[in-house]
């Protein structure tokens, strides 16, 4: 229905669309510059300021946190339980395998597919904004090979500083002028065609290599065999948005025997892995080519499980048709998605035109503009919310992890251990389902963890002898219980804490620590201060000695010239005792002084005359007499033993008691 629909439109502007890609170069800057500009400066802001202060920083740090302290539960709980079940490779787990370090650690991946010529590759271009090594577009199907794309790790790119990469970029082929000639005015002016693969920034890494290298999550595809990773390849690049995304860039899905035939590897369970790690999964439709293959009806089929909620659907090349066209267009891909993922619910669609040309048709060129808005916005985000989703998936395996352990113990416990264990494991298999609901109500396992009954028997049937499962470990149930009620939510709550702590720390160095222009402006307004104080006060003592300077001259003149006048000083020793002596007589005489002398002579005597006061002893005190303390030869102590007061006091000092 929608090959007819779309007929008319494919056959009138898929060629004015589809222009080689020497000619697409050279207009690369051709399509709403200003726009372009505007959506895309966003990304670059965000992921350059991934080191900068602030929420960003804080938010990294509780990151950090997270991923570390999932990595250790991982390790020391959860690993062990899915190899002592048998879980890898075996039963359908969200990624098949042990989670290695480097996927733990590594950035965001977004993952996209579709069937060939849907612009999958002008996609990429056009959101970072520049070539990539390995890059080639044409509307055959030019991509061959799963592609990696990653940031290279140099800060600055040195492949086009040198004048020799310069040439290199500007020259290439270049057609000759009208006469035939090629001088200089032909080569500023003519375009060069050289290939992407010369003007990208970057380099290629070979599959084999990408297995083995530490710091990428790529290792576990070896288990895909050379026939896989010779088809496999790495583009380093120096995207500013690479520092925070890793894309994958796939190969067409074809359609028919082309599909199983030419490739020697599953194309479906490759994709499988990629999506299982991946944070969004982009489907890729052109509006020229809606009909879904059985093929690509297929690889969605196998990416769904465990990832109907990264899927999102792009409808490209959308300026292509008119406007009843794009909106008939728009209503099969919708038709068609929900026959595939057989819910009510709706999935996200992009509609826009993801290439560096000008709009065919202008007609809904705000809502294209808006849609590429929030895809990018979609994209930013991802690095924010990576630890959530790392949380969210390894909640997600620890209950499935729960279940398989419940499940796998049972049917230990029903496998006999000597004779009849083909018999039982016959039985087994068939009453599948059976068995299932009474683990479920037994162990109190919610429905929507259980797995598909076929698709146990089928993962069961790889084992002959079902007593290979170890019997039901209650206590490890119970610590992967605790792992999602207690020890996980306990990670977020000190991750939100770190995340606190960091803010405050990051608030606090810049009161504290003050930039180098700050200290300078600092110092030079502290010295200019102290300047000038110093010299107001300078000023102010200098003002202070010339008074006393003046005052101690003016004596010293007044007195020099007295002496000079009458020859002698102003007043001698004598004159100056005989004053004094005179003062003291007139002292005495005056008869309050004497008042005043008599007053006090009066009390002195008063003062000395009077009897000491005697202190009283209390009752409760026992005195001691000096001798009391003195030893005695008879040992008998001189000490009162009696406290009662003396009788007929004697002169001779005795009493009697």
């Amino acid at each position: 229905m929608s090959a007819s629909i779309t007929s008319s439109a494919s056959e009138s502007s898929l060629s004015s669309y589809a222009a080689p890609p020497s000619i697409e170069v050279v207009n690369k800057n051709n399509k709403n510059e200003e726009e372009h500009q505007d959506i895309m400066s966003s990304v670059s802001t965000e992921s350059t300021n991934t080191n900068d202060g602030g929420i960003l920083s804080a938010d990294d740090a509780s990151a950090k946190f997270i991923v570390q302290r999932l990595k250790e539960l991982y390790r020391n709980h959860v690993v062990n339980a899915e190899k002592q079940y048998h879980l890898h490779f075996n039963f359908s787990l969200p990624t098949d395998g042990e989670i290695k370090e480097s996927e733990f650690d590594a950035a965001p991946m977004v993952l996209l597919i579709g069937q060939y010529s849907t612009g999958k590759t002008t996609f990429l271009n056009h959101l970072l904004g520049e070539d990539f090594p390995g890059m080639h577009i044409g509307p055959e199907p030019t991509t061959d090979k799963f592609m990696a794309l990653f940031h290279s790790g140099d800060k600055d790119d040195t492949t086009n500083t040198t004048a020799d990469a310069k040439t290199i970029k500007n020259a290439g082929f270049r057609k000759k002028n009208k006469n035939n000639t090629d001088d200089d005015a032909s080569f500023k002016t003519t375009p060069s065609i050289v290939t992407d693969d010369i003007r990208a920034a970057g380099r290629l890494v070979k599959g084999n290599t990408l297995t083995v290298t530490p710091n990428l999550p790529f290792s576990s595809l070896s288990q895909f065999g050379s026939a896989f990773l010779n088809h496999f390849v790495g583009s380093a690049s120096t995207s500013p948005l690479l520092k925070r995304l890793t894309f994958i860039d796939t190969p067409g899905v074809l359609s028919g025997e082309k599909q199983r035939l030419n490739r020697t590897y599953d194309f479906g369970q490759v994709a499988k892995w990629f999506a299982d790690r991946s944070d969004l999964i982009l489907l890729l439709f052109d509006a020229h080519k809606l009909d879904i293959s059985d093929e690509f009806k297929h690889v969605i089929d196998v990416i769904r499980h465990h990832n109907d909620d990264k899927i999102r659907c792009v409808l490209n090349k959308a300026d292509c048709v008119t406007r009843e066209q794009l909106v008939r267009v728009y209503g099969s891909l919708m038709w068609s998605m929900g026959k595939i993922f057989d819910s009510p619910e709706v999935v996200r669609v992009y509609t826009g035109s993801y290439w560096n040309g000008n709009l065919i048709n202008n007609d809904f060129e705000k809502m294209f503009t808006k849609d590429e808005k929030l895809l990018v916005r979609e994209l930013i985000d991802l690095p924010r919310c990576a630890a959530e989703r790392k949380v969210n998936q390894m909640v997600n395996r620890i209950r499935l992890v729960k279940v398989h352990i419940c499940i796998l113990g049972t049917i230990r416990n029903m496998t006999p251990r000597f004779f009849g264990k083909k018999r039982s494991r016959e039985q087994i298999l068939a009453e599948l389902d059976v068995i299932l609901d009474n683990v479920r109500v037994e162990f109190n396992l919610s429905k929507g963890d259980m797995p598909d009954a076929k698709e146990f028997a089928a993962n069961l049937n790889k084992f002959h002898d079902f007593s290979v499962f170890p019997p039901i470990n209650r206590s490890l149930i119970k610590k992967l219980d605790s792992l999602v009620e207690k020890d996980i939510p306990e990670i977020v709550s000190q991750a939100d804490v770190v995340s606190s702590e960091t803010l405050m720390s990051q608030v606090d160095e810049k009161i504290e620590q003050p930039s180098a222009k700050e200290e300078v402006a600092v110092v030079k307004e502290t010295t200019a201060a102290v300047d000038k104080a110093t010299k107001a006060d300078a000023n102010v003592l200098g003002v202070l000695g010339r008074i006393i300077t003046f005052l101690l001259l003016l004596v010293v003149s007044v007195e020099s010239v007295y002496y000079i006048s009458f020859g002698k000083p102003a007043y001698s020793l004598p004159e100056l005792k005989s004053a004094y002596s005179k003062l003291f007589d007139t002292a005495k005489n005056n008869p309050k002084v004497a008042e005043i002398k008599s007053q006090i002579t009066s009390k002195i005597q008063t003062t000395s005359l009077a009897p000491t006061s005697s202190v009283p002893v209390s009752g409760t005190a026992k005195q001691r007499s000096p001798l009391s303390s003195l030893p005695t030869k008879s040992g008998v102590s001189f000490e009162k033993k009696d406290t009662q007061p003396l009788k007929n006091p004697s002169s001779d000092g005795k009493a009697e008691l």
